[in-house]
């Protein structure tokens, strides 16, 4: 498959056999959301994960998802369950015993000093939305608009307003910390405003040991759209994250952001993940909604590099059946779509230029490419001009390959060497032995473009 699938882990797929399926079915990257759990339940999926993949001789990415600057409830025993027009209260405490109460849990001082009778507060991606009635010193009383089931943890999005908030708060820097400590891939920063929030971020990593660590900026409130190209510019990767931007823009408006968001993607050359609400409907049922393939094709054909299942996957009933069918779109599409090209500025790099012309060669002669990569930017590079043909991409580095495993069309391939001639070599040998490539077949071994007078580019006719 070209276009990549990523999956949360969470506590309906938190199972040995569910992730071997999981990743059998295909999965490049697997993702925990530290905003739920603690230290021990992501320990746990960590090493579920990690056991596999070494069992299955697989290698993917693991990404971990920081809450962010956002506001979120604190810790309920149950749910708090509301009809429509029922009151709440909200408090500032850490937690609350009896979800009976109808009473929420709220640690975050400054929202009480910044919310007002009329506001509209929004919950589980909008489906939620409470009124505020009343407004006291550290206590707010709100009507439900919709019915409600709310539990622990639910991030709140005041509507029309964004409050001022820290960029990482001390859960996050736990989070950074295990992440650093578990030899995680990525870390997906939520709620991003500026590069500002990326450049924190990735300085507190450098700091703490996790410079390998790529950040994954996640685009969902209205300064980071206004603000995207210098977010673009300062991330390892982008995900459009429709559930909040649905919260801060009109439902309708999301369709078009995403086309926009993915198509800037492409032309800067970084990879783009597109997640929550893709197959939302099998949290409850084993088969998707017609509406949801639809918006799967969508998103391959608009050329994004990752289609990633958040709660379907993490909490919902039919963990591995939602994988099976995302794969069987994307199967189904993926062979027959050529996402549009891109093309390259005149003052681009000679590194872009390089990759373009790679590309255009292979495509001519019909041939696939096989690369040898240390650090992954030439695999970015060639992935981002959407070759119609096989891109292979090896490295000695077991990081490197984990994190190009995200990338649209490349098919990562683990070797010991590592330098770059034997690195092709014994790229080619194994393509060979898998039968990845077969008598006949055209290859171009190449790596990226260094400074150095000579640069080799092979041209391999199997036999």
């Amino acid at each position: 498959m070209k276009t990549k699938i990523a999956v949360t882990i969470g506590p309906a797929s938190a199972d040995p056999e569910k992730i071997k399926k999981i990743i059998e079915l295909g999965a490049s990257a697997l993702r925990i959301n530290f905003s739920h759990g603690n230290i021990g339940e992501w320990k746990k999926y960590v090493d579920l994960i990690q056991d596999t993949c070494k069992n299955l001789n697989r290698h993917i990415a693991l990404i971990g998802d920081l809450p962010g600057p956002s506001i979120r409830l604190g810790e309920m025993k149950g749910k708090v369950i509301l009809k429509k027009d029922d009151l709440a209260r909200i408090i500032y405490k850490d937690r609350v015993g009896d979800a009976d109460e109808k009473v929420l849990p709220l640690p975050f001082e400054p929202f009480f000093n910044n919310i007002n009778a009329g506001d509209i507060l929004l919950m589980d991606d909008g489906r939620i939305q409470l009124q505020v009635i009343g407004v006291e010193k550290r206590e707010v009383i709100v009507k439900a608009l919709t019915p409600a089931e709310i539990s622990s943890r639910k991030a709140i999005v005041v509507k029309g307003r964004e409050i001022d908030l820290p960029t990482l708060s001390n859960r996050d820097l736990e989070a950074v910390r295990f992440s650093i400590s578990n030899d995680l891939d990525y870390i997906g920063l939520s709620y991003v405003r500026n590069a500002g929030d990326i450049e924190l971020l990735k300085s507190t990593l450098s700091s703490l040991g996790g410079v390998e660590i790529g950040v994954i900026s996640k685009i969902e409130t209205v300064q980071a759209v206004n603000n995207l190209t210098e977010i673009i510019d300062a991330s390892d990767a982008l995900l459009v994250a429709r559930g909040d931007l649905g919260m801060h823009f009109g439902l309708e408006q999301v369709p078009r952001l995403q086309e926009s968001i993915v198509e800037k993607c492409l032309e800067k050359g970084k990879p783009v993940i597109v997640a929550t609400q893709l197959l939302g409907s099998m949290i409850d049922n084993p088969v998707p909604t017609r509406s949801e393939i639809v918006d799967i094709l969508s998103a391959v054909r608009d050329g994004v590099d990752t289609l990633m299942l958040t709660g379907e996957t993490a909490a919902g009933k039919y963990p591995v059946e939602a994988v099976k069918w995302l794969r069987k779109v994307i199967e189904t599409y993926d062979s027959a779509i050529t996402p549009r090209k891109i093309k390259l500025p005149r003052d681009a790099d000679i590194r872009d230029r390089f990759a373009e012309g790679i590309t255009m060669l292979a495509e001519s002669l019909r041939a696939s490419i096989a690369i040898y990569t240390k650090t992954g930017r030439v695999a970015l590079r060639i992935s981002r001009n959407r070759p119609n043909v096989e891109v292979y991409a090896c490295s000695g580095s077991l990081k490197t390959i984990r994190k190009i495993s995200i990338l649209w069309g490349v098919k990562p391939v683990k070797v010991e060497a590592l330098e770059y001639f034997e690195g092709l070599e014994e790229m080619l040998s194994t393509l060979k032995s898998s039968s990845e490539v077969k008598s006949g077949d055209v290859i171009i071994l190449t790596y990226g473009l260094r400074d150095e007078p000579m640069h080799l580019v092979k041209i391999v006719q199997i036999r």
